[in-house]
């Protein structure tokens, strides 16, 4: 599922990012044309390339006869322009291969230490803004975003083999306006680096054909740019008894989370997310429903109650035994 579909609702702390450069500006000087495997890191003075891929920066600054130049470039050719687009901020942004031909397991990551590491228990939006290059072959799922105890690296240019807490599981299709890709993860060690990509192996990412595709030479595969990457911390309600909008009561006992809908007669259901966006029980009932602890995978999870137009939703956190 496209984890930007859930409201979930947690309260920032300060918005504090903890990425030093969420928009890939802290190079001393643009590069025109195509990076080669070590230019990306070459560049940056934060990011890298942990693998032998070959990620890409764009900007709006170059001369437009640039083959990375945004969001009009007049290159000629013989490698087609990926797409248009403008950086969400400043003057440049990142671009990756989630997918390139069928079952050759190609990848781009991209990679940076954290400004500080996040502290165990401690729960966390992590998030970044994505855009399907115009002119490119595929949409796909699988990209996301993998916290890491140090950095991760391989000596080739295939699947990264980790599991990321932030996933895509829907096919990311706009070419036109920037996506949010985001989840609260609850930080169960002292993570100190982010590395975006495609972690899937081929044969488990979904493809859409792009109307948009030129055909041109270069433009195969699905090709993403990125901006705005984030880590904030947030705080998480931890709820006995309280009220939700369109008058749901919750009250909290030893054996689940009891839901009260006021609205007495009324049809509702109730899904249970956890804390890594996947749908983890679901359940139907009239006036009143538990969902027993035994169904949380975890301390806290996401409540999403629907009933008519009526939509709510809530983080709630077990009691502690």
């Amino acid at each position: 599922m496209l984890i930007v579909l859930l409201s979930f609702f947690s309260g920032q702390v300060d918005a504090q990012n903890l990425l030093s450069d969420p928009g890939f500006e802290s190079g001393s000087e643009v590069f025109c044309g195509i990076m080669g495997p070590n230019d990306f890191g070459e560049n940056l003075n934060e990011w890298t390339s942990p693998t032998q891929g070959t990620p890409q920066l764009f900007f709006t600054d170059l001369d437009s006869d640039c083959w990375n130049a945004q969001p009009t470039s007049t290159y000629p050719g013989p490698i087609g322009i990926k797409g248009s687009q403008m950086p969400l901020d400043g003057e440049s942004m990142a671009g990756i291969y989630a997918y390139t031909i069928a079952d050759f397991n190609q990848r781009h990551y991209i990679q940076t230490p954290l400004s500080s590491p996040l502290i165990p228990g401690q729960a966390y939006e992590v998030g970044f803004y994505t855009s399907l290059a115009d002119f490119i072959e595929f949409g796909s799922n699988g990209l996301g975003a993998v916290l890491s105890v140090g950095a991760i690296t391989a000596n080739n240019d295939g699947v990264l083999a980790a599991n990321p807490q932030v996933v895509s599981e829907e096919v990311l299709s706009d070419y036109i306006r920037w996506t949010l890709v985001s989840d609260t993860v609850i930080a169960d060690a002292a993570y100190d680096h982010i590395t975006i990509g495609n972690f899937q192996t081929d044969a488990n990412t979904v493809l859409v054909s792009n109307p948009a595709h030129t055909g041109d030479v270069g433009t195969y595969g699905s090709f993403y740019f990125i901006d705005g990457v984030y880590i904030e911390p947030v705080t998480l309600s931890n709820t006995a008894n309280s009220e939700g909008p369109e008058a749901w009561n919750f009250q909290v006992s030893s054996t689940g989370l009891s839901i009260i809908d006021t609205s007495t007669g009324n049809r509702f259901t109730a899904t249970l997310y956890g804390v890594d966006g996947k749908r983890i029980y679901h359940a139907e009932g009239v006036h009143q429903l538990v969902i027993p602890w035994t169904e949380w995978w975890g301390t806290c999870a996401v409540v999403q109650l629907q009933g008519g137009t009526r939509q709510f939703t809530q983080r709630f956190c077990r009691p502690l035994e």
